[in-house]
């Protein structure tokens, strides 16, 4: 049993919570917008998710980038305190996506 949750303890271990939104703060999405690697994920996926008519995972996936784009914006460096206008922000936006989910995946189903 310890060795299945192994790789996620090393994991955690070796990426804290500091390191993991420092990353996200420091994330570029030209970078990442310009790599071959993301088309080639996201255009098949795209493409199957449409296909298959699975709305909600579509939903789901632009709600997670959403997310992480909020994170960025809002997120102070490490050694700031957080602003109240970027914790309304965050706050805001944050029950904005969770009340479209709710009413997307569980409400309108």
């Amino acid at each position: 049993m310890q060795n299945l949750f192994k790789p996620v303890i090393d994991f955690l271990a070796a990426n804290d919570f500091p390191t993991l939104m420092e990353s996200i703060r420091q994330l570029q999405w030209s970078d990442v917008l310009k790599s071959i690697y993301t088309w080639l994920i996201f255009i098949p996926l795209l493409t199957a998710i449409v296909w298959t008519k699975r709305f909600k995972f579509l939903l789901t996936l632009a709600s997670l980038v959403i997310f992480v784009v909020l994170l960025q914006y809002t997120l102070p460096p490490p050694d700031k305190k957080i602003m109240l206008d970027d914790l309304v922000e965050f706050l805001g936006g944050t029950f904005v996506l969770v009340a479209t989910n709710i009413y997307f995946l569980i409400i309108r189903e």
